[in-house]
């Protein structure tokens, strides 16, 4: 039941950054916030797919390890441009990290 608590985490993340993002300059809109949501919508997805389907579950698991990784690493972009607190930024990161750990445990337990 680890996917099924990782897809919940990632789409409560999810709703939790909307209000953040929408903070982000008009210049990002197109850019920056487009990309963070892409990658939890794919993530949301590859969770899906990956509980549902065995033969392709390991690349998806990568998949969506990826994309854990570009998150962090837009959102340390977002912090270094000051569109987003230290605080903020911290609970990003701190969450991120959870899913990214709850993800190791389906990866091997699979």
């Amino acid at each position: 039941m680890d996917d099924l608590l990782l897809y919940k985490k990632t789409e409560v993340l999810l709703l939790e950054c909307y209000p953040v993002i929408r903070n982000f300059p008009k210049a990002e809109k197109f850019a920056l916030c487009q990309e963070i949501k892409q990658a939890f919508y794919r993530m949301l997805r590859n969770i899906t797919v990956a509980n549902n389907v065995k033969s392709r579950r390991r690349a998806l698991q990568e998949e969506i390890d990826a994309d854990i990784k570009l998150l962090l690493v837009l959102f340390n972009v977002a912090l270094s441009q000051k569109y987003l607190s230290k605080g903020k930024h911290y609970q990003i990161q701190v969450k991120l990290s959870e899913i990214g750990r709850i993800l190791g445990g389906w990866m091997r337990s699979s």
